[in-house]
């Protein structure tokens, strides 16, 4: 019984119905002896002459009679499952969805996904986690975590990705500045101090920033560097320090700290955020709602000029 398909159990019925081999294979589209080799192959998994030849066709033995019905039970939830994979009710399912995204993402974004899987899927549960790049794929994988918003200049190959939105980074530096007046120089963005995060949701801003600073041969003032985003714009009032930020949050800010938002003197490569899952997860209905509920999400943020 190890090696019955589905294949040998199609001709198995419709043997059954119409009691005849050149019928069988006419109606499966297969040659008459591929029909009596399948029909010889069933006899040896059933140990059973199963169709008797007779004037009048063939006859089912006792044992075909008995196979009859658990083999058309079989081949209706055999195309019950492939048809109807399983369903996802986001109205009252109590799922966990594990996400990870780096903090301006989380501050822009994840409210937005909070509020709307609220209002939708009241008992989905979301916990948001901090970004893990070295073990990200892994993760990802394993099931550990199951979507991972992140800005990638060079994805793993083996991860699916659906782009969520594009900002792009400015500067921001105390209202107030001694030396900055609503217009960012070369001059002084060399020369002043810069404040960073080298937290694990920062890595491709600071490298595309040194990127294209060596691409002018010149080298920045590193003067202040914390683990936490949030920390830098309100640590640069009244101080000379600058910093880059996601034009987005640097609005938002701006709204709250007196800050000024410069354009960079420089050339930078746009923001371009995505989301990323393992293959084992695209076909699953819950995940493709989240996927769904994320994209939705990002397409209410205002996109950055």
């Amino acid at each position: 019984m190890n090696n019955i398909d589905i294949k040998l159990l199609r001709t198995f019925l419709t043997l059954m119905r119409v009691k005849n081999v050149s019928r069988t294979a006419e109606e499966l589209e297969i040659s008459q002896p591929n029909t009596s080799h399948n029909l010889n192959k069933l006899r040896e998994l059933f140990d059973d002459p199963l169709l008797i030849r007779s004037r009048n066709g063939m006859i089912p033995t006792p044992r075909a009679l008995e196979l009859e019905l658990k083999v058309e039970r079989l081949l209706y939830s055999y195309q019950d499952i492939i048809s109807n994979p399983a369903k996802f009710d986001h109205t009252t399912s109590s799922r966990n969805f594990v996400i990870t995204a780096p903090e301006h993402a989380e501050q822009i974004l994840v409210p937005i996904i909070l509020r709307k899987i609220r209002t939708i899927a009241p008992n989905i549960r979301i916990e948001i986690r901090a970004p893990n790049p070295e073990r990200a794929s892994e993760l990802l994988e394993s099931g550990e975590i199951d979507l991972r918003i992140a800005w990638l200049l060079k994805p793993a190959a083996s991860l699916r990705s659906l782009s969520l939105f594009q900002d792009r980074l400015v500067y921001i530096a105390d209202k107030d500045h001694p030396f900055i007046k609503g217009h960012l120089t070369l001059k002084n963005f060399l020369s002043l101090p810069h404040a960073r995060t080298y937290g694990e949701g920062s890595r491709t801003t600071n490298y595309v920033i040194d990127e294209s600073i060596a691409k002018i041969g010149k080298a920045l003032v590193m003067t202040f560097q914390v683990q936490n985003f949030m920390t830098v714009p309100s640590s640069l009032l009244d101080t000379d320090i600058i910093a880059a930020l996601p034009k987005s949050l640097a609005i938002s800010l701006a709204e709250r700290i007196p800050l000024q938002i410069l354009e960079a003197p420089i050339r930078l490569p746009r923001i371009n955020y995505s989301a990323y899952w393992h293959e084992r997860n695209q076909n699953d209905a819950g995940h493709k709602w989240l996927r769904q509920t994320v994209l939705e999400s990002a397409q209410e943020i205002k996109r950055s000029e």
